[in-house]
């Protein structure tokens, strides 16, 4: 009996733990049941686009930038394709053996192409942006791009990347007008990546390419590509449609490629300074020249020539970077003396023969001053033509004093000193007019006060500050006597069919209105001081009557003057406006009016219209030469 109840409750122990490890199972299988239908029902779509993620990969299609061309289609900036070995931090693995097995590769010359500290401190960086690709070398050969993608099976999360580089073709010459492109700095990317920019994104950094970064850029296109477990490029996937990318507008400017050549071949090349050169009649800029300047293709090199690079130029004490054709504040010397002399005979103070009081004897004595002329056995007695062809210092001193700052101020104002241009280019400098109100504001914390005989500096360019292009404008506004025109660079956009997409029209700063009379008598003037006798013989043009003014600047940071030279062509109708400023150079006459001149002589013989015009003066000039003399009276 005891025996029985003891199997019974054996046997209900046993039915027991069977009860248990059913129900455990039970429930085990019931969770694995609501697991699998969590996963393959309610989350389906999540973990099919997770699965799909992880073997392919969003690729950013970069647009094709717009290319610059000159006034007359000539490539200034185009692209051209290029090679980068990147990492893709997130397809990494085994970090050390990859770093080992890259310093392994060796170039055509048996040096290793990569350095083990610079691909650790790399790569270390880019585990900051898993999957955004990070360059380890930038435009690589042909030769390394294939051996890396050869042994991509040994190297998971290391890809080579496809991308274009900009390349200038005329270099240095074109530098400060085109500007240059470089990668976006990390600190700027987060603000930038609002705007449609990805990491290591090439953006402009100075110049058109700066200004005109939204027109060129275009709009970025995007695919998924199937990829392995290696991170390397199996091709589209299929059924997800493609966004192509909006290509950016092509750029026409108004630069002459021949004159801006001529410009840096006439340039002396170890002085420093810019030339500008403009069509008075619309504004377009036929020339933009600085010197020194950089060769933009730097910036398109590999990152350790381009770092090398860089900081040789970032700490060049000639300040290459600075574009001096709009950046440059320099006196106007003498060339100012053609405003002085346009305040005076707008006032009538002054005509064409005016003569002042005191002749020119080498110096001028105001008060306790004694102010020397450039020429020290003096002019004489001098009228205004005379003057201004030799230019008179004593003889501007004294218009100085007659006319005061308040009437030469105006007149620089009109024709736009003391302003920025509006140039469709990025830092313009404004200059600086002087007189006795803006000289007390500038230097009072100097505790300096304008004197009456700051006056005779004024008359002669030697207390103002203006652009080497504001000079331009000014003897192209001279030269024209009717308009003052906004300077622009840019002529028109195309798109990549080559149909305008905008057009820049000419805009009009102010119109001149002068006295018939005072632009003649500045004319002739102008001429003069081509002619012989006169201080600008140097610019002349064969056959072209051409109008200018020299002038030399005083410079605190020198011994020797700045040499300043204007010029505009031809005088009763001009097409062309020249401005050279060369700093230490000097006279004007003899070191800036050659650079003029030959940009000149190389405008009317090389360019369409140049040489139409030289054929209607040659033809004129011939007309003239062969007409018979008309006899009056009786003839024996």
């Amino acid at each position: 009996m005891q025996f029985a109840t003891q199997s019974q409750d054996e046997q209900r122990e046993r039915n027991a733990k069977s009860l248990f490890l059913i129900g455990t199972v039970a429930v085990v299988f019931f969770l694995i049941i609501i697991r699998l239908v969590y996963l393959q029902i309610i989350q389906a779509d999540l973990n099919i686009r997770l699965s799909k993620e992880n073997s392919m990969r969003l690729r950013v299609i970069l647009p094709p930038r717009g290319c610059i061309y000159d006034r007359n289609g000539e490539i200034l900036a185009r692209n051209r394709p290029s090679y980068s070995i990147c990492v893709l931090p997130s397809k990494l693995k085994h970090r050390k053996d990859i770093i080992a097995k890259l310093c392994a590769i060796r170039d055509s010359s048996g040096a290793a192409v990569f350095d083990s500290a610079e691909l650790e401190a790399t790569i270390k960086k880019a585990y900051g942006r898993r999957y955004d690709p990070t360059r380890l070398k930038e435009d690589v050969s042909l030769d390394l791009m294939s051996i890396v993608e050869e042994h991509s099976m040994e190297l998971p999360g290391i890809i080579v990347v496809s991308e274009s580089r900009r390349e200038y073709t005329l270099g240095p010459s074109t530098f400060h007008a085109l500007g240059y492109m470089s990668e976006i700095p990390e600190d700027e990317f987060d603000s930038l990546q609002q705007l449609g920019y990805y990491y290591g994104d090439l953006i402009g950094k100075s110049g058109i390419e700066r200004q005109y970064e939204k027109n060129m850029r275009g709009v970025c296109g995007q695919e998924y590509i199937e990829v392995d477990a290696y991170g390397r490029n199996k091709g589209p996937v299929p059924d997800v449609p493609r966004v192509d990318p909006v290509p950016g507008n092509n750029l026409y400017l108004t630069i002459d490629a021949r004159l801006q050549r001529k410009a840096a071949e006439s340039f002396p090349d170890s002085m420093k300074g810019a030339v500008v050169a403009l069509d008075p009649r619309n504004g377009e800029v036929l020339v933009m020249f600085s010197h020194p300047g950089v060769d933009p293709n730097i910036f398109s090199m590999a990152g350790t020539v381009r770092s090398k690079t860089w900081a040789a130029v970032a700490t060049d004490p000639g300040l290459p970077l600075n574009n001096r054709a709009i950046a440059g504040a320099y006196p106007p010397g003498s060339t100012f003396k053609l405003v002085t002399a346009l305040a005076g005979l707008e006032t009538g103070e002054l005509t064409a023969s005016s003569r002042m009081a005191s002749p020119c004897t080498g110096a001028y004595r105001f008060g306790s001053r004694i102010a020397h002329c450039w020429e020290k056995r003096g002019h004489g007695f001098l009228d205004l033509l005379g003057a201004i062809q030799q230019s008179c210092d004593v003889y501007f001193y004294q218009v100085g004093l007659l006319l005061g700052d308040v009437a030469i101020n105006k007149y620089a104002s009109e024709m736009g000193l003391g302003a920025a241009t509006g140039i469709d280019l990025p830092n313009e400098k404004n200059g600086w007019i002087s007189g006795e109100t803006l000289y007390n504001r500038r230097y009072r914390a100097k505790g300096w006060v304008w004197t009456r005989g700051l006056l005779l500096d004024m008359a002669i360019g030697q207390v103002q500050m203006v652009t080497p292009l504001q000079l331009a404008m000014v003897v192209g506004g001279l030269g024209n006597g009717s308009l003052l025109l906004q300077p622009h660079i840019v002529k028109e956009e195309r798109n990549r069919e080559g149909a305008v997409v905008k057009r820049y029209a000419p805009i009009v700063k102010d119109s001149l209105r002068f006295k018939l009379s005072t632009i003649a008598t500045l004319h002739e003037a102008m001429v003069k001081v081509i002619g012989p006798g006169g201080t600008g013989g140097l610019a002349a043009v064969p056959g072209i009557p051409v109008g200018g003014k020299s002038g030399s600047a005083q410079n605190p940071q020198g011994e020797k003057t700045h040499a300043l030279f204007i010029a505009c062509a031809p005088i009763d109708n001009p097409v062309i406006a020249v401005a050279v400023v060369v700093e230490n150079g000097g006279h004007g006459g003899g070191v800036a009016a050659p650079v003029a001149g030959n940009i000149l002589r190389c405008f009317f013989s090389e360019t369409e219209e140049g040489k139409a015009i030289a054929q209607q003066y040659k033809a004129a000039a011939e007309t003239l030469k062969s007409a018979k003399p008309v006899f009056s009276g009786r003839s024996d």
